[in-house]
């Protein structure tokens, strides 16, 4: 701290006491008169011979304390009560009578207390007139285009007053614009990596720049021996490798440096590979990408861990299942395949690890059972692991099988049913992995693992059997099924009406049908529909699945669940197409409350002769051969019909003439004749659309053909999308 510093810290501890000491007094005249005003300050920050408080940018602040004289009594430090204002707020600012330097000026700072104001004038400046960055014993430039990474640079700063420099560089503050480039402390530069950055230094509100644009004195950096296909092969426990890099100088003629120790190596997965100054370790099987750098070069390997061996193999190799008085532990034996295809076995070689040590440990191995839970068993070696669950359950009191009949069909399996033991605590423990289960007739049924299989018809009886317990299971076998049908896949029924269950039909294996609606189980998960016995009752308007299950098979309908829709209207309510063409049937559906819907694609179709039209489920009729059919359409009970006409095909149109020669004012006569796809021929004289080229030539009307001036014109005749013509000539 300063000395001028250490006065002003005095001083206002000084004005703090006082402010103490006059505040004891004055809390007992809280209603006494104030007087006057006066300002108090250190003598220090004084200067009398420009009558004004004195200061520096970012340098120490100038306090000024405000007493108000109360009358009865001496005075009142009311610094913090008092309002306070500057001139300008740019050059010097003042909060609760602390003065702070921002610019170069004079202001005047006034304090407001009571109906008194007092003002003093307040000087600010900066402590140098200007900084400025020296390199060496020269003023710097404003910016270094081509600095080499790898070289030093340093600067330091000057401070300028009156004409005197001053070196400032240990206090100045210095900041890069971009760290990732070059940092800079007390002017040393440090490069980081090739790029531009603007180097500041700034010392008590004056500052300097410079631009330096960093490069690397080498073209490419090339990592060595060359691997094939530039990949860098390595196997778990193999010999560690050694890369070396080599930077090509930018200079013609100057040769390669090898850079391998003071290069930069990194492993893009340090759990799959490490590299230090060029030594490549593998840790274990993966990828890793290693990069070198060097002075703003940068050079890639892709790298693969390999392990000399395919796979492990446990044995048993599924999960297992032991109890915990088991006397007899378990061994888990481990082999390897290498790559070459030779099995070699590892019990004792791998590592063994047990995920919960408190249920079961392992060692090279062997498994010991410690509680009742799960735990994982894995052995891994070189690169590979392998696991297995080891399950350990209590010992028990009885079991229960969780259905007494299970229905199956012949060459079908299923899951074996779920069997449950109870403890000696009362408690229940799913015990199906470990029960042992045996068929009386393994030529109706036979069992292995968890599964079941049927094998022809007829019924016989699984025992599961655990510590002297046993459970008997009947088993039926039936005609295999096929399918499940419903009648519709898709229904609709009205909010709060009860409908009927959709109705299913079984297919069996020897084609035989059953009805079986009555026996189906359904099941949903909206809340928007009830299921009963026989019937089903909406209660939200929303699009709901009802799923289905008879035996083995199941079937999905979905249901829409709708307002009440009072009646139908279709468009068009009559239909004439040629056969082989289509036309959609627009229907919409008209609700109690007003609205509409489009249910075009929910009717249910039917046509009275399917030789003439058919129609599909998404309303469109198609024509099938000539002739007259109506379609009837169908939806929550209310029922249309569309009149449909099927006509022939055109084929061709025919005139009667192709060319006529009149005189002004006579007349002629033609007929149009349609040809059609069926070898019929139809005159559709007064049916079809006729045209003139040119009226002042002639007319036509159905026809009749009028010449009128002298010319050519062309008389044309279109029906069915189709047209003809003929020329006439007037003379």
């Amino acid at each position: 701290m300063s000395s001028k510093g250490a006065r002003r810290w005095i001083a206002a501890a000084l004005i703090m006491a006082l402010f103490m000491s006059s505040f004891t007094g004055v809390a007992q005249a809280a209603e006494a008169t104030v007087t006057g005003l006066e300002l108090g300050y250190d003598a220090t920050d004084y200067n009398t011979t420009t009558s004004s408080l004195e200061m520096l940018v970012e340098d120490d602040n100038v306090i000024v304390t405000a007493f108000a004289t109360i009358s009865g009594s001496t005075s009142k430090n009311v610094t913090p009560e008092a309002t306070w204002k500057s001139s300008n707020s740019s050059i010097i600012k003042v909060d609760k009578g602390v003065l702070t330097g921002l610019g170069q000026g004079t202001v005047t700072i006034s304090v407001s207390y009571k109906g008194y104001t007092q003002s003093i004038k307040a000087t600010s400046d900066f402590t140098y007139d200007k900084v400025t960055l020296m390199q060496g014993d020269k003023e710097a430039p404003t910016a270094l285009p081509d600095i080499k990474l790898g070289d030093t640079l340093a600067f330091t700063l000057n401070g300028e007053k009156n004409g005197k420099p001053n070196g400032i560089s240990i206090d100045a503050d210095w900041t890069s614009s971009s760290p990732s480039v070059a940092t800079v402390e007390e002017g040393k530069i440090t490069f980081v990596s090739a790029g531009t950055t603007t180097i500041t230094a700034k010392y008590k509100g004056k500052s300097d720049t410079i631009k330096i644009t960093a490069t690397s004195p080498y073209k490419s950096i090339v990592i060595t021996p060359k691997q094939t296909n530039d990949l860098l092969e390595l196997e778990i426990d193999s010999t560690d490798v050694k890369l070396t890099a080599t930077a090509e100088n930018k200079q013609s003629g100057v040769a390669a440096s090898d850079v391998t120790a003071l290069a930069s190596w990194t492993s893009s997965n340090t759990k799959v590979l490490t590299v230090e100054k060029g030594v490549v370790k593998a840790v274990s099987t993966g990828t890793a990408t290693i990069t070198v750098s060097y002075l703003g070069v940068t050079s890639t390997l892709e790298a693969v861990v390999r392990t000399p061996y395919q796979s492990i193999k446990l044995s048993p190799e599924k999960e297992y299942h032991i109890q915990l008085h088991d006397t007899k532990l378990l061994q888990i034996k481990a082999d390897v395949q290498e790559n070459s295809g030779k099995i070699e076995e590892i019990t004792q070689l791998g590592d063994w690890t047990s995920s919960d040590v408190a249920i079961a440990t392992v060692d090279k191995g062997i498994v010991k059972p410690m509680a009742v839970g799960t735990a994982k068993i894995t052995v891994t070696y070189k690169g590979l692991s392998r696991s297995i669950d080891v399950t350990v359950y209590p010992s028990i009191t009885k079991i229960k099988a969780e259905k007494d009949m299970v229905d199956g069909f012949k060459d079908m399996s299923g899951d074996l049913p779920k069997i449950t033991a109870t403890t000696f605590d009362g408690s229940t423990v799913d015990v199906s992995k470990l029960v042992k289960w045996t068929s009386a007739d393994e030529g109706i049924a036979s069992i292995e693992g968890t599964k079941w299989t049927a094998k022809k018809l007829g019924e016989t009886t699984f025992t599961a059997y655990i510590q002297g317990h046993t459970v008997p299971v009947k088993i039926i076998v039936h005609t295999k099924p096929v399918k499940l049908i419903a009648e519709s896949k898709d229904m609709s029924i009205i909010i709060g009406k009860a409908s009927a269950l959709p109705k299913v039909t079984l297919v069996n294996e020897d084609g035989e049908e059953m009805n079986v609606t009555e026996s189906m189980t359904w099941k949903t998960t909206s809340d928007n529909i009830v299921l009963l016995e026989k019937t089903m009752k909406g209660i939200e308007a929303s699009s709901v699945t009802l799923t289905g299950t008879y035996l083995t098979k199941s079937v999905t309908v979905r249901v829409k669940i709708e307002e009440e829709i009072i009646k139908l209207v279709a468009e068009p309510t009559k239909i004439q197409l040629n056969p082989g063409r289509s036309k959609s049937i627009k229907v919409t559906g008209f609700y109690k409350n007003g609205k509409t819907v489009s249910v075009s694609t929910k009717m249910n179709w039917v046509v009275n002769n399917t030789a003439i039209a058919s129609v599909s489920g998404s309303s469109s009729v198609k024509a099938i051969d000539v002739g007259v059919t109506k379609v009837s359409g169908s939806y929550q009970g209310k029922t249309i019909e569309i009149l449909v006409e099927v006509t022939p095909k055109l084929k061709s149109l025919q005139l009667s003439t192709k060319s006529i020669q009149l005189t002004k004012g006579s007349t002629y006569s033609t007929t149009l004749k349609a040809y059609y796809y069926t070898g019929s021929a139809i005159d559709h004289t007064a049916n079809a659309t006729w045209v003139s080229s040119r009226t002042n030539v002639a007319t036509v009307i159905d026809g009749k053909i009028t010449a009128i001036g002298k010319g050519t014109a062309t008389i044309k005749a279109t029906f069915e999308g189709r047209s003809v013509s003929l020329r006439v000539t007037v003379k």
